[in-house]
């Protein structure tokens, strides 16, 4: 029963982050001057349903407050990079190019902090086959990218660039959190680090000169905007962490290449988005990248 739950919970996660990427899209054409703004609402309405969902969760006692010192660091570091920064990143980058090259991208994470982690976390050294693994990575984006005169005229080379620096924001929130011990749980550092970081984007918007008003959204903005923050946000993060528990990080951390293919799906039969060679080719790379980099975890989990 725990087997088929996880596998339950597994499916979920990927297809509701699969599904995001497809969501961000349709949101960003009723308020496509406001990304950040946008943003922050989907970090903020996530935050009033975790909150609640992270207390029960946590059981007795008070594990879902921060207090310590390492609590406190690690939610400032999730709302800073892996919720805030991430987000605002995300969204204007999605404002160039499609769901399927922003899902591709996205999934760099991993690869970037396998490689953050040698030079932040001293026990984990890079491995030549690691290195190799992340420049896989790496030359995986630039064939999804596939900068050609065009995608640099029309503002392609920009979305890729910021959607680069939402996998590094992660990449550097993740790792970052390492060298913090917490008592937090888990889920309640998430909760907390959605709510502070979607004030964070509030702020953000109104130093960018955003519109923060939605007089021009409709049923289909709310729709994506609750579909995002509860179903993509909430409760996607609840049942990650969830995984993470039962199964370990590593085995978890693959879902995050079960994404695009859901994605590239969801963008054709909602978007009309066209899948490329290039997309295919260099989240193949990124994948091949993935695997290399994280050789030893994939290897025990085979065993």
């Amino acid at each position: 029963m725990s087997r088929l739950r996880n596998a339950a919970l597994f499916a979920y996660v990927a297809l509701a982050w699969g599904g995001s990427f497809v969501a961000i899209k349709i949101g960003l054409t009723t308020v496509p001057d406001a990304p950040v703004f946008f943003a922050a609402l989907r970090l903020l309405v996530a935050a009033v349903v975790a909150l609640p969902v992270a207390a029960v969760l946590a059981g007795e006692g008070d594990r879902w407050i921060p207090r310590s010192r390492g609590d406190l660091a690690v939610v400032a570091l999730g709302a800073l990079f892996v919720t805030g920064g991430a987000n605002a990143f995300l969204f204007a980058g999605q404002g160039y190019v499609s769901s399927s090259v922003s899902s591709v991208l996205f999934s760099l994470n991993p690869v970037i902090a396998t490689g953050l982690a040698a030079v932040v976390v001293p026990e984990d050294d890079l491995s030549a086959v690691q290195a190799v693994g992340v420049l896989l990575g790496i030359v995986g984006v630039v064939v999804v990218a596939h900068p050609t005169p065009e995608a640099l005229a029309n503002g392609g080379a920009v979305g890729e660039a910021l959607l680069v620096a939402a996998a590094v924001c992660v990449a550097v929130g993740s790792v970052g959190s390492q060298r913090y011990p917490a008592s937090i749980d888990t889920v309640a550092s998430t909760a907390w680090a959605l709510l502070f970081g979607g004030v964070l984007l509030v702020a953000v918007a109104w130093l960018l000169g955003e519109p923060l008003s939605l007089a021009a959204a409709g049923t289909t903005f709310y729709a994506a905007l609750a579909y995002l923050a509860v179903l993509a946000t909430a409760g996607a993060y609840a049942a990650y962490f969830t995984l993470i528990a039962d199964v370990g990080a590593a085995r978890t951390t693959l879902v995050s290449y079960f994404v695009p293919i859901v994605t590239a799906v969801v963008s054709v039969l909602f978007l009309a988005e066209p899948i490329t060679p290039s997309l295919v080719g260099g989240f193949a790379l990124i994948c091949v990248g993935f695997l290399l980099a994280n050789r030893r975890a994939v290897a025990r989990m085979l065993a």
